[in-house]
């Protein structure tokens, strides 16, 4: 019996089952290699962060933990600069940022993904916020190149956090 299989209709499952096979096989990939950091967009900082930890929780949970610690430095840097309602937008964003992280590793600890990820994405947007504030009042600030490096570090955990389980 010789079947007709039309290529049109087959095309979903081939595409499906190829990008199923790959996203399984990425992040076993990268544990299997020991180089969790292969994951994410950041690799070199990302590597400076978990410094050859090859468990993903703990690897998230140190990545979180230096976070909050960058977090809190930028939190002092805008309480040194000029008092200005744009810098109390930095401030405020900073200490929800610093909360949201510190309930990222309970959410991690208490293997609840869908928090983790929530409070991880929430921080960026809190650096986002301080960004934007400047932006629209057209004013620089040191802090801009300090929140990047912070979205970046945890954009990283959001990565990290996709090999958990795996």
């Amino acid at each position: 019996m010789i079947m007709y299989i039309n290529p049109r209709s087959s095309f979903p499952l081939v595409f499906l089952a190829t990008t199923t096979v790959i996203f399984l096989l990425l992040p076993a990939t990268a544990t299997a290699t020991g180089d969790l950091c292969e994951a994410t967009d950041y690799k070199p900082l990302c590597r400076a962060t978990v410094k050859g930890i090859t468990d993903p929780a703990k690897a998230i949970k140190k990545a979180i933990e230096l976070v909050v610690l960058k977090t809190k430095h930028a939190l002092l840097m805008a309480r040194l600069l000029e008092q200005s309602d744009t810098n109390d937008i930095c401030k405020e964003s900073y200490d929800d940022a610093i909360s949201d992280l510190e309930e990222s590793i309970q959410s991690l600890e208490d293997n609840d993904e869908g928090t983790l990820n929530t409070n991880l994405s929430a921080a960026i947007s809190y650096y986002t916020t301080c960004d934007d504030a400047y932006a629209e009042m057209d004013e620089q600030t040191s802090l801009t190149k300090v929140n990047v490096i912070l979205e970046h570090m945890v954009s990283n955990c959001l990565a990290l956090v996709t090999l958990l389980h795996h």
